[in-house]
């Protein structure tokens, strides 16, 4: 079964720069399309096999059980087909998913159906679009510098990774190879987000 590549059907990237008067404003977008990524860190945040570990939101929307009958009485304990149970959810004959149209498992200690194996669940659609730099500036008039005895003064501000665009799940879908290995493409193993970063300065010339 082929659940697609991790390699994009094309990656692109788009800048500019506008101009009005004495400000600036330059943008540079860049992103991918058509890639798959095996969201490997929702595996352990998705799993519930454990009350120790912290989960993803997702997780509440899991399977949830209750029973047919909530009248049962299994003080006594309840043999069913040859094995005596002493609760509803251990009765299959007595425990139905309350909420059929849910994909995520039920939450479970030590994980007895091995329902954190490795996938479809776990691959996710990894194109998305980002706004990687964008940058206002505002140069004063020659007029004024010359008062200061300047050449040129320019203001600006800059903020990397300013919008991510993408349907996937994880921290950040731009994933490249694999920490572990250049030849591991879309997998994401914990790979650290990109940082938004702000920055304000001046150029400066006499």
């Amino acid at each position: 079964m082929n659940l697609g590549s991790p390699f994009p059907k094309f990656t692109f990237g788009f800048t500019n720069t506008f101009r009005y008067k004495n400000f600036d404003l330059s943008v540079f977008l860049n992103g991918s399309y058509g890639n798959k990524i095996l969201n490997y860190t929702a595996i352990d945040l998705s799993s519930m096999v454990s009350t120790w570990n912290n989960q993803l939101r997702d997780v509440t929307k899991r399977a949830i059980l209750e029973p047919i009958n909530a009248n049962a009485d299994y003080s006594e304990g309840v043999v069913v087909n040859g094995v005596t149970v002493y609760n509803w959810f251990d009765d299959v004959t007595n425990v139905r998913v309350s909420n059929p149209g849910a994909k995520i498992p039920r939450a479970i200690a030590n994980d007895p159906n091995d329902n954190k194996r490795i996938s479809d669940r776990y691959i996710e659609n990894g194109s998305y679009l980002r706004v990687k730099n964008i940058t206002i500036g505002y140069t004063f008039p020659s007029k004024v510098t010359r008062k200061w005895k300047i050449d040129n003064l320019r203001l600006y501000a800059n903020i990397q990774n300013l919008l991510t665009f993408t349907s996937y799940s994880g921290y950040d879908p731009e994933i490249g190879a694999s920490t572990q290995s250049v030849n591991v493409f879309g997998l994401d193993n914990g790979r650290y987000p990109s940082p938004q970063v702000y920055t304000f300065g001046l150029n400066l010339s006499f």
